[in-house]
This record gives structure tokens, sequence and C-alpha cells, in this order.
């Protein structure tokens, strides 16, 4: 699929399709391919996490968490809470994080307290991060650093007690985003290489499953995992406007987090 705005962020709707965020633009891919734009003249929209009817997202220009109500249409806007990548907790809660081109002092990741609507941040003091992964056992989140290389480990017990977990090879891959299969395996898109990675966070071991994609400004800039008929497949977008799908070979299960291993349905 190509042709949409520069794509920041995808999110699987549940049903066979995703959510992206352009530009100005939200769209909604169903299952059989068909675009329609959910919201338009947005500020710049980020991070996508949905939950129930719930589509969360991030306003990278005026530094807002949004709240769209996919069944009904309605926008709300929450709370201040500057970020780029978005990731929900499985207690509610939210994490953003911090590039480091934003300018002032970095915030490391913040998390927003849903219950009290209240924003925590520095809640890890992270030097850099985009992406938001969580782990398979659900002890911790993932990020990546998009100036090093590095693939980060948060603990959600500890939150400052982070490790690096590998590092990109390469002189500048550039990581943009990144999710993680089941079995623990960590997907990254490298926005500045054109390429995607594949990590094994236990021995810092790290491959290219993917090249050729468009690099340097309009790479890869987010990559989720997502049915493809009773299997599963990784999908890219990029700041070219194209949405990517990306078969594994035969054997590799991609099942993702917070799911059997057993094929979609």
């Amino acid at each position: 699929m190509q042709g949409l705005e520069q794509l920041e962020n995808l999110e699987p709707d549940g049903v066979g399709g995703f959510y992206l965020s352009g530009e100005t633009k939200v769209y909604h891919v169903d299952a059989a391919g068909q675009v329609r734009t959910v919201l338009d003249d947005v500020a710049a929209p980020g991070g996508l996490q949905l939950s129930d009817s719930s589509l969360f997202f991030l306003g990278r220009q005026d530094g807002m968490l949004w709240q769209l109500d996919t069944t009904t249409g309605q926008l709300t806007s929450s709370t201040p809470f500057a970020g780029n990548g978005l990731l929900r907790l499985p207690d509610g809660d939210l994490l953003t994080t911090w590039v480091g081109t934003e300018g002032g002092p970095s915030k490391g990741l913040s998390r927003y307290l849903h219950e009290s609507g209240v924003v925590a941040p520095n809640w890890s003091m992270v030097p850099r991060s985009e992406g938001l992964a969580l782990s398979p056992d659900h002890a911790a989140v993932y990020t990546d650093d998009l100036f090093t290389g590095q693939i980060l480990r948060i603990p959600l017990d500890s939150p400052d007690e982070w490790t690096i977990v590998a590092t990109l090879p390469g002189l500048l891959p550039g990581p943009d985003d990144l999710t993680v299969a089941q079995d623990g395996a960590i997907y990254v898109a490298a926005h500045l290489e054109g390429a995607v990675h594949r990590v094994d966070p236990d021995t810092g071991a790290t491959c290219i499953i993917a090249t050729g994609l468009s690099n340097g400004w309009t790479g890869p800039s987010s990559v989720r995992i997502g049915p493809n008929g009773d299997e599963w497949a990784l999908y890219v977008t990029a700041f070219d406007g194209t949405l990517r799908r990306l078969v594994p070979p035969v054997g590799v299960d991609l099942s993702p987090v917070g799911t059997a291993s057993a094929a979609p349905r």
C-alpha cells in the first residue's frame, strides 16, 4: 500500500486491519486493504494504542494525549503528554518516549497514571528513546535509541535499572520503533538504514531480516505483528507513505505478545 502521508506509527485493530498515523491524518486500513481517513487536520499524530473501542494517540505538535472513540467518532483530549512512542501497559497506564530532538532537558520515559490522570515525567531516565514494546512476561518494556542503535530493557518494577540488551550493527542504523513476539524476539525498524532487524535480547545477537526499504529520511518508522490469513506477519510503515507486509519463512512463529501460539482466527 502506498500514496499515503508520511506515516509515523501503526496499531492493529484486532480484526485484521490497522490504524495509521500520518502527518495530519489518522487512517484506518481494513482487512481487505481499503483505506479511509478517520481523522483529518490533526497536529502531527504520533504513537497509537487501541484499548477496546478507544484509540489513544499523541499529538506531536500540541503535546497532548488524545482519545478517539472508534465507535462514535468522538474525539477528546485527556492531558498534556508530550512524546513520540506510546505504549499501553497491562494496568491501563500509558508510557511515552523522549527522542532527544525536542529541545530542553531529557524527559526519559514518562508515565500517564490513568486512574488519577496524572503524568509522572522522568519515570525512567533513559537518555533517549523512540519506540516501546512490552516483554512477553509483562515484566519489562523495550525501547530503542535512535542515535546509538542500542536496544534497552526497562523493568516495570524498577524503571531506573534499565540495561542495554543489544546494539544494532552499522554506522547509523537509526532504530525508530520495535515490536516483540511471544517467543521473545525483538523486531526493530531501522529508519535510516532502510531495514528491519531481529534481536535476541538474551544473547544480544542481531540479524537483518529485510532490506531494500526506503532509507534516509523516508525510511521505516514503525513495525507491528499482525494477521496474514491464518498466520502472522510483520507490517512496516515508512515516511515514504507506504505500508508493507513482511511474510516470515515457514516455521517462524510470529505470535505477538499476549496471544497464544495458535494462528489468528
